[in-house]
C-alpha cells in the first residue's frame, strides 16, 4: 500500500482568507476599482462597474489562497492588496433597472 504524506503543507481554507463585502467596491493599488461577488466554490470574482451593471464577464477571480488571477493566470495581486472604498454596488437585478454605487452605511 502506498501512502502519500504532505508534511509541512497546509492547504488554505476559505475561512483563512480575508472576507470581502458582497457587492463591495474595492480598489487595486493601481487605482482600478472592482465590484466583489462571492462564488459558491469559495473565493471571489471581481467585476468592473460596467460589467457588473450589464451582467458582463468578470475581470479577475481568486483562488482558494486569495491569489488574484486573470484568465487562470496568477497576477501579482492578492486579496490583501484590495482597498475597500466604502461603496457598495446594488445587487444585480434582472428587471433592467439602473444600478449605481452608494456609500456603505
Amino acid at each position: 500500500m502506498v501512502k502519500l504524506f504532505l508534511e509541512d503543507t497546509k492547504l488554505p481554507k476559505r475561512s483563512d482568507m480575508r472576507k470581502l463585502r458582497e457587492c463591495g467596491l474595492y480598489a487595486l493599488p493601481d487605482g482600478r476599482e472592482f465590484v466583489i461577488h462571492a462564488v459558491f466554490r469559495g473565493g471571489y470574482v471581481l467585476y468592473t462597474s460596467g460589467a457588473w451593471k450589464l451582467f458582463g464577464i468578470h475581470a479577475y477571480e481568486t483562488d482558494e489562497a486569495g491569489q488574484i488571477r486573470a484568465k487562470g493566470q496568477r497576477t501579482s495581486w492578492h486579496i490583501e492588496d484590495l482597498i475597500d472604498t466604502n461603496q457598495t454596488a446594488h445587487p444585480r437585478s434582472r428587471n433592467g433597472s439602473t444600478q449605481s454605487l452608494s456609500p456603505v452605511r
